[in-house]
């Protein structure tokens, strides 16, 4: 680790920040989604999720905490045994658990779309306008949500995420930004879907904020499963990456993006190597980091030993993450009484 000696624990302002540098990308992390709900910071789906026996065997002897990956073999057991001619019923009815399972949790800790505000959707489309480019790891829908919402409110730049090809599916040779705001999202999204074909799409009629609604599209025989990923190893994560030609697309594009960066609410920990090696290639840049302020001074100069040493010849800055937009203490949705 880069010695602690040369840092201290004082974070600049944003705005002091942003005055002085041009930021044309931004990566955002779950910081801005625990900012948003606090739910957001449960650190597994997997952990979370109500597994039956016989599912937490398939996951185990996958090998994977991933419900994407096991969502696929479960899908390709009902393709071989409907071949073979038998019944597929208890396979079925795994998957359909497996799938459950999944949307339970999620729908667990996601803040609902009622609960937003037009002011909250408006200072986050804001935020991406604001950008050449946002890559976000996050599998919710809040910032997705924002972009739809604001879009008539906050109109400076278009917004857009590459799903415009037939049946909102994306396509790599349909990439062109044109001088609009690209969001990519790193590690795919609830509302994100792929099939067996090797097609990735999006999900457009959620925007109810019922999560637990998108459960329906996936059914047994359906060739499409969710698009996100949720495995715990930077190792992992890229072979689900490597696997979805969108997924692949946005980070080929973050390895290819040498402008200043934004990282905000991202702890580039160990289970993201890949984004560290992706903010590393090219010529160095400047980057800056945001650190949530409320801890010790001591683990703070750690903090920003580990990042300095982590992103090698970029010129690192930090700054304190309330006095960003996305760190705003009053983005920050409350429970209600029944909800706590």
């Amino acid at each position: 680790m880069a010695s602690t000696a040369t840092q201290t624990a004082k974070l600049e302002k944003w705005f002091d920040v942003e005055d002085r540098t041009e930021w044309p990308t931004l990566l955002v992390g779950n910081g801005a989604s625990v900012n948003l709900w606090g739910d957001f910071a449960y650190p597994s789906l997997y952990e979370r999720a109500n597994l039956s026996a016989v599912a937490e065997a398939v996951f185990s002897d996958l090998g994977v905490t991933n419900f994407e990956t096991v969502l696929e073999a479960i899908h390709h057991a009902h393709v071989v045994v409907e071949a073979l001619g038998n019944s597929t019923k208890e396979i079925d009815a795994q998957y359909e658990h497996v799938r459950d399972a999944l949307f339970g949790a999620v729908h667990d800790v996601h803040v609902g779309w009622s609960q937003f505000t037009d002011d909250r959707f408006d200072k986050i489309a804001s935020v991406i306008q604001d950008h050449d480019a946002v890559y976000t790891t996050n599998y919710d829908v809040c910032m997705y949500w924002a972009r739809v919402d604001a879009v008539n409110r906050i109109t400076r730049r278009t917004v857009i995420d590459f799903f415009w090809s037939t049946g909102h599916t994306f396509d790599s040779e349909n990439v062109e930004v044109r001088g609009r705001t690209a969001m990519y999202h790193l590690h795919g999204a609830i509302h994100l879907w792929q099939d067996d074909r090797g097609n990735n799409g999006k999900w457009t009629s959620a925007n109810d904020g019922n999560l637990l609604s998108l459960a329906r599209n996936y059914s047994p025989g359906s060739s499409k499963w969710p698009l996100f990923v949720s495995e715990g190893s930077s190792r992992a994560k890229l072979q689900t990456i490597g696997r979805s030609p969108y997924l692949s697309f946005c980070l080929d594009s973050l390895r290819n993006d040498h402008h200043n960066t934004v990282v905000f609410g991202h702890s580039l920990g160990e289970q993201d190597k890949h984004i560290v090696a992706a903010l590393n290639e090219g010529d160095p840049r400047e980057v800056a980091v945001s650190i949530y302020p409320r801890s010790t001074d001591q683990w703070i100069i750690q903090e920003k030993a580990r990042i300095t040493e982590l992103l090698g010849e970029n010129k690192v800055r930090f700054f304190d993450s309330t006095t960003h937009p996305l760190g705003d203490p009053s983005l920050t949705i409350q429970k209600s009484p029944s909800q706590v």
